[in-house]
């Protein structure tokens, strides 16, 4: 060993256990990948006021982070795999902490949407650094366990993320919270760079377990293109199950803490506790999902068959979370609070996910040649990322719209059978393929283009702002009412930190009051629950319709 070597030389004749270091390592920086991806959600109940910060705004920063991530997953992995593991991860793993720090110090939605890009570009390097690890560092028998192990951090990140951001944001504040859980994991990158060599440079690695690493035969397949992975029929079954079923998974992910905390009225600290909770139950739920499958191919099913029984399942399962956003004004189910209720549907909807993704990865190898994986897998998760983009537009949309997660939460629970029914469409038999044509990289790009497209699309059209201003309102508005004059203005109001107004209308029915919100830009939106919004604070609706005082222009 020379004086350079950062550890012991490995004893001869001493089969050792370096590569479960590795994973071990691999394991807290997944941790650490979800807990810095979970702290803006999580956090979103101490800042949105603060900063101003609507529905739309909310969905369009989550936008912000999911295209970066997903489509970032693509080049980083391809950029990983010539840099190789340790200078890859330390980079990017790095730069994700630097963002999810640099969360403390902005203070506007630009600065937010700018971060979480940043971020996502940071953690979409950490899976496909994790599994080239994997492969680089164990042989094929062991390969499953040691990627089971380190995506337990996943799970535990989820788990530990509300555990450690809520007592931190009460007790300091949120930008400290950011801060502090942002930046501790940079310790990580020092324990990586003085741990991590390959697998034949490594001075702890005895002959026994470099030959125990390297025991599988080599493979004589050749890489696939992306053009010849694109022309594969069972890709774009994978692909479509996944655009449809990462929409519900990204929305509990992002919106789940900002729900139980503004429509239960809930403590921060209460969420705190309920988040694992639902994360505890999903880990169940990925295990009872690839169980299930087993045993129906163990009973005699085909493996296409069982597959899709699991699938269906699991898409059953998540059916009921469609009542969530109906119980918020219900005190209690069968004598049962509420919250429990809801915390329990909503257990049982991130269980179903984890089960329903169990089978659709499993699926990619039971239809797809090994050559193929890793690019499938990206291409599943650029399709991923849009549904999930797109899903999160409609969120804010019915946010503003209607001031109720009912929409979200009814559109949840029906897409996995959605999913489900795609691919069953799309791939009738699951059965091995090999590749017999190639898509130009020209329909591939242009492909990507029109999804990005959709979404900007849909964004416009949802998005836009009724009203640019208090003027067009008074213009526009009466022959939307059927109102036969000109409005009154009425008392001022607020709509959490929105600041709101009473306009009343003279109808031939009679006075119509309407509450109108300001968004951080003074553009008026009309509040279509009145007195009952969330975040109230005012004048009741009868004291409204009895005020007749005139008024000018707000």
């Amino acid at each position: 060993m020379t004086a350079a070597s950062p550890v012991a030389p490995a004893t001869a004749g001493v089969m050792s256990r370096t590569r479960w270091t590795i994973c071990a390592l691999l394991f807290f920086a997944t941790t650490i990948n979800y807990l810095d991806r979970q702290l803006f959600s999580l956090l979103i109940p101490f800042f949105e006021n603060e900063l101003r910060l609507g529905p739309t705004d909310l969905a369009l920063i989550n936008v912000s982070f999911l295209l970066s991530y997903g489509f970032g997953m693509v080049f980083v992995g391809r950029w990983i795999d010539r840099v190789g593991p340790r200078k890859g991860l330390s980079a990017t793993f790095l730069l994700w902490n630097i963002a999810s720090a640099g969360h403390a110090i902005v203070g506007s939605f630009a600065g937010f949407a700018g971060i979480r890009f940043l971020l996502g570009v940071g953690e979409a390097g950490n899976f496909p650094a994790a599994v080239r690890t994997v492969a680089e560092w164990f042989p094929k028998k062991e390969r499953a366990l040691a990627t089971g192990l380190f995506n337990c951090g996943s799970n535990v990140g989820a788990i530990l993320a509300p555990l450690l951001a809520v007592r931190i944001a009460e007790a300091y504040g949120w930008r400290t919270c950011f801060l502090i859980l942002g930046g501790v994991g940079v310790v990580w990158i020092f324990f990586w760079t003085r741990l991590y060599r390959r697998p034949e440079e490594h001075p702890k690695v005895s002959p026994e377990e470099l030959a125990h690493i390297r025991s599988d035969p080599k493979e004589a397949t050749e890489s696939l293109g992306v053009g010849e992975v694109f022309g594969m029929r069972p890709v774009y079954a994978v692909a479509a199950a996944k655009f449809f079923t990462d929409a519900p998974w990204w929305f509990y992910l992002t919106w789940l803490p900002k729900f139980l905390v503004s429509e239960f009225n809930l403590k921060p600290a209460f969420m705190a506790y309920a988040i694992p909770v639902v994360f505890l139950v999903a880990d169940g739920g990925a295990i009872g999902g690839g169980w299930l499958s087993s045993r129906l191919i163990a009973s005699g099913r085909s493996v296409g068959t069982a597959r899709k029984l699991a699938m269906l399942a699991c898409a059953l399962s998540a059916v009921p979370v469609m009542s969530v956003g109906l119980l918020v004004d219900v005190p209690s189910v069968a004598g049962i609070p509420t919250i429990y209720v809801a915390v329990a549907i909503l257990s049982l909807a991130a269980a179903a996910h984890q089960g329903w993704s169990s089978n659709l990865y499993t699926l990619v190898s039971d239809a797809l040649p090994r050559p193929a994986m890793a690019t499938v897998v990206g291409v599943m998760t650029a399709f991923g990322v849009v549904g999930g983009a797109l899903f999160q537009i409609f969120v804010g949309w019915a946010l503003t719209a209607t001031g109720s997660y009912a929409l979200p939460f009814l559109l949840a629970g029906t897409l996995y059978l959605v999913g489900l029914l795609a691919l069953h469409l799309i791939l009738p038999r699951v059965e091995p393929v090999a590749p017999k044509r190639r898509v130009p990289n020209a329909a591939i790009v242009a492909g990507g283009l029109v999804m990005l497209a959709s979404i900007a699309g849909l964004q416009f059209a949802l998005n836009r702002p009724a009203y640019t201003s208090v003027d067009q309102y008074r213009a526009t508005r009466p022959a939307q009412l059927k109102a036969t004059g000109a409005p009154v203005e009425g008392p001022a109001a607020h709509v959490g930190w929105m600041d709101a107004r009473w306009y009343l209308w003279p109808t031939a029915a009679g006075t119509k009051a309407e509450l109108v919100k300001f968004d951080r830009d003074g553009r008026p939106i009309v509040e279509g629950k009145g007195a009952a919004a969330k975040g109230y604070t005012g004048p009741s609706a009868a004291e409204v319709e009895s005020s007749r005082a005139p008024g000018g222009d707000r």
